[in-house]
């Protein structure tokens, strides 16, 4: 028996459920997502790491300042994360060819596929994935000690900002619109244009310590932890 105070509530909450559910399911965080991983084991001796950011796309006037922006956070600021994480490691000199073979070190080359800035404004206040900013990235981690290249590690990184609701969903009244406006295109302004780059080289040190450790290369997690 229903008790008299939810009497003719049931069901409106009920009637919410359905709702709710659809609108989680479509709604994701922002982040970065590794894919197809294949690794193989280097027996050698674990050695410094040389960072290569490159692009296959198509440079055009319109994505050469974001993409620049993107290559160069992410070739520094690899670099600074490996290190952090006990991976010893630099950004590769440009006059050189990386990856080649007969060579002493490893190679960590990051090359851009997909760059999308999307859309603070339309992030802000739409949401479910509308205005949403991608970047893709094939990895390879190159061991150059030897005749030929040994490919140790190669996967895919697929980074956006996610598909959270905007506030459109949550409120509609024209004061708010404005504040949020106002708030979005200063968001989009304040922005360094590299935020999918700097998930990208997070999950790029994630997996990378992830190997290392399987390697032999780093101790496991474990281990200094107590």
């Amino acid at each position: 028996m229903t008790p008299f105070f939810l009497k003719g509530r049931s069901t409106a909450v009920a009637g919410k459920f359905p709702v709710i559910g659809a609108v989680l399911l479509l709604t994701s965080c922002a982040g970065a997502h590794v894919r197809n991983p294949v690794t193989m084991t280097d027996r050698q001796p674990v050695a410094p790491v040389a960072v290569t950011v490159t692009t296959s796309m198509p440079r055009t006037t319109e994505n050469a300042p974001r993409l620049d922006r993107n290559t160069q956070a992410l070739a520094a600021g690899l670099a600074k994360s490996l290190e952090k994480a006990h991976i010893v490691a630099y950004p590769a000199d440009p006059s050189e060819a990386t990856p080649h073979a007969n060579g002493s070190e490893l190679a960590l080359v990051v090359d851009i596929g997909t760059l999308q800035a999307g859309s603070a404004w339309t992030r802000e206040l739409v949401g479910f994935g509308t205005g949403k900013s991608r970047l893709q990235s094939h990895i390879i981690l190159y061991d150059e000690r030897g005749t030929q290249l040994t490919d140790l590690l190669d996967f895919t990184v697929k980074a956006d900002s996610g598909s959270m609701p905007g506030v459109i969903v949550s409120a509609w009244n024209p004061i708010g619109f404005g504040i949020h406006s106002a708030r979005a295109i200063t968001k989009e302004a304040l922005s360094d244009g590299h935020e999918d780059a700097d998930r990208t080289a997070k999950a790029i040190v994630k997996k990378m310590v992830e190997y290392y450790r399987a390697n032999g290369w780093l101790p496991p997690e474990n281990v200094g932890s107590e």
